[in-house]
């Protein structure tokens, strides 16, 4: 498993060529995607919050229980006229040859279907490696948020209800702190161990029963929902390594080129030379995200 799908490599280089550089071994394949992840992560840690962005996306599996936040892509076994398939069976059906082919996945809508293709028993679903993103339940806890009582939100696998409404501080209260970051933030953790309970209440669990259907809008979203600049650059940071470790003497300019592209934004991002649509790291308790400046004096006379 991995944070990529075959479909990412779509854009920058051809299934067959792909197979071609990797030489048929799957395996160089997936230590070059390890090695990529590996790589961004070593720029990005210390500011994006990677667990959340950089989670695996599996294949969906009906049987399995997922929690919120999960993404996984959906795929099914091609259609073969001599099966019989019942009412919820999922398969792929490729139409056109080439280029011109598109791969699309169908939901049975019958019992007992089998023979030829016939589309009036199907449902047309979505593209094959579509990807699906679980639904939170509430608003993910926000450090910096404003919280009412009664507010729910979710924090690690968990739902919670807000007892004590969020701190307000106002512009005079502000300016006895001096600096900004010695500003108390307006909320506790639901998960703080002294004062989570009396602030947001007793944890509830919430995960997706096995045999959820992915088209059970309850729980799921189609979409994909990772940063679309990380899969770029992370494809072509792994498609490098591949050809680096199939002939590391003769890589591609093109390849080299949009390796160190893929380079110099991590670097951006790392150092907020640019806003990177990733989830940020919230303040881990105990441990304060410091940042400087005093507190600006509004006077008026």
């Amino acid at each position: 498993m991995s944070y990529l799908i075959p479909s990412d490599y779509k854009k920058q280089i051809q299934s067959t060529n792909l197979a071609q550089v990797i030489r048929g071994d799957a395996t160089i394949q997936t230590a070059a995607e390890d090695t990529a992840i590996d790589e961004a992560s070593s720029y990005l840690v210390q500011k994006y919050d990677l667990a959340t962005e950089l989670q695996d996306t599996p294949q969906w599996d009906g049987t399995e229980v997922y929690k919120a936040g999960n993404r996984v892509f959906l795929d099914a076994p091609a259609y073969v006229a001599a099966t019989s398939y019942d009412t919820g069976a999922y398969v792929h059906l490729t139409v056109g040859a080439g280029m011109a082919a598109v791969t699309s996945i169908y939901k049975a809508l019958q019992d007992g279907i089998t023979g030829a293709w016939d589309a009036t028993k199907w449902k047309l679903v979505c593209p094959q490696y579509q990807i699906f993103n679980a639904k939170y339940p509430a608003p993910i806890f926000n450090m910096q948020g404003s919280y009412i009582i009664g507010s729910p939100v979710f924090w690690k696998g968990n739902t919670y209800v807000c007892l004590i409404a969020s701190r307000q501080f106002s512009s005079d209260t502000v300016l006895q702190f001096t600096n900004l970051s010695n500003i108390p933030y307006s909320n506790i953790f639901p998960d703080d161990p002294a004062q989570g309970p009396q602030y947001w209440g007793t944890p509830t669990p919430f995960t997706i029963p096995a045999n959820t259907d992915i088209l059970n809008t309850t729980f799921w979203l189609p979409g994909d929902n990772r940063c679309k600049q990380l899969v770029t650059y992370l494809v072509d940071i792994a498609l490098y390594h591949m050809h680096s470790a199939v002939a590391p003497q003769v890589v591609p300019v093109q390849r080299e080129k949009r390796y160190d592209d893929a380079i110099k934004w991590l670097n951006k991002a790392a150092k907020g030379d640019i806003t990177a649509s990733l989830p940020l790291l919230q303040p881990i308790q105990g441990r304060r995200n410091r940042y400087g400046g005093q507190i600006k004096n509004n006077n008026s006379w």
